[in-house]
């Protein structure tokens, strides 16, 4: 059995990325759900901005960051998998939802990590009222909006997905607050 060289992975990923933008410029790009796409990308960053506690900015930031790094990744993996798919994008050029992966998800989070990071309770009991609305509310609704599809990926594995990330890097920001206050250091 002959397998694939590392030259025909790369002949592939070449007319995939060139089927792809060709779709994007045809398809998607300037269609009223891409002009949504762009609106989702921007306006929740300036609602952030105007609710943002300032003196935890850095610590917010950190916790939003890591949360978009894990959903760019996983995002990735999934598309890479064919777990999920996007067929109308806001660039051609990457396969995640950016709007998702660098806005919505990290966002939300981020607010409900200012609210709640001091009490794990009702930080868990927000998370939890996130990912519901993120996995059966947002994502049907991406779904409808021909912005996501489902392959095997079933919507209660996101809400799976965003329970531990949420938790998994609070775990790590308060370890890393912790270690910080130990060792002296002051935000800002």
């Amino acid at each position: 059995m002959s397998f694939p060289s590392f030259e025909d992975v790369q002949k592939a990923r070449s007319l995939l990325a060139e089927v792809s933008e060709a779709h994007w410029l045809q398809d998607d790009l300037h269609k009223a759900s891409w002009w949504l796409l762009l609106a989702l990308t921007i306006m929740p960053y300036f609602i952030w901005w105007k609710m943002v506690d300032r003196r935890r900015i850095q610590e917010i930031v950190l916790y939003g960051l890591l949360i978009a790094l894990i959903c760019m990744t996983f995002d990735s993996i999934g598309t890479d998998r064919l777990w999920w798919g996007y067929p109308d994008k806001l660039l051609g050029l990457t396969p995640p939802l950016l709007p998702a992966d660098l806005v919505l998800v990290p966002v939300f989070s981020m607010i409900i990590y200012q609210l709640f990071s001091g009490m794990w309770v009702p930080f868990v009991l927000a998370n939890l009222a996130l990912g519901l609305f993120m996995a059966y509310v947002c994502e049907p609704l991406f779904i409808l909006l021909n912005f996501y599809e489902l392959n095997s990926w079933r919507l209660t594995y996101s809400l799976i997905y965003y329970l531990l990330t949420s938790s998994g890097v609070w775990w790590f920001v308060t370890k890393l607050k912790r270690v910080q206050e130990k060792a002296g250091f002051r935000e800002g």
